[in-house]
């Protein structure tokens, strides 16, 4: 990839249809895959990333393509923090110390704009996102980092998320080794 690229989410209600348009995409587009998962109910859920122009020109196909009654949503987030891919993939090694940062929202889309904000706005780690499968459609994301950066990120989610996006947020100052555990 180059200097500049972008983070893409596309949601589908047919799963079929949702693979095959993801085929096509990858096939027409120099992309990269990060993550494909069933959620519920029975839907599917894709996120890809790439060059800037690329990833719009993908979902301008997907649009366009599978249009109607099987694309639901997608989500276009140009120059993601850096450390929001890692998160998404699951490959962040988790520092066991300082506090925990955790953000809850009604929403795969709302929970990538969490992470990005936070991860703009302060100096944390992003330990993990992980969107709806399980969560009800939800999204889950931990952060960890100093007490003072941490609320700092917490602080500019809550101002930044369209109301009704944010579910909770949370802070554990010293969280407790079965608690480091469960998130690594």
């Amino acid at each position: 990839m180059g200097d500049r690229h972008a983070l893409a989410m596309m949601e589908f209600k047919s799963i079929g249809r949702g693979l095959e348009c993801v085929d096509g995409v990858l096939k027409g587009f120099p992309v990269e895959l990060i993550l494909l998962k069933i959620i519920c109910p029975g839907k599917l859920l894709a996120a890809i990333t790439g060059e800037t122009a690329a990833v719009r020109g993908a979902l301008q196909l997907a649009r366009s393509t599978h249009s109607g009654m099987t694309y639901i949503d997608d989500f276009f987030l140009g120059n993601p923090a850096p450390g929001i891919l890692a998160a998404l993939r699951g490959t962040v090694p988790v520092q066991r110390q300082g506090a925990l940062g955790i953000i809850e929202t009604f929403t795969a889309s709302s929970g990538l704009v969490a992470a990005d904000t936070a991860a703009k706005a302060a100096s944390i780690t992003l330990v993990t996102i992980h969107l709806a499968r399980g969560l009800a459609g939800k999204a889950h994301i931990c952060l960890v980092g100093s007490i003072g950066a941490v609320e700092v990120a917490l602080e500019a989610v809550e101002k930044g998320l369209e109301p009704g996006l944010l579910a909770r947020t949370r802070i554990i100052a010293a969280p407790d080794e079965a608690v480091w555990s469960a998130i690594s």
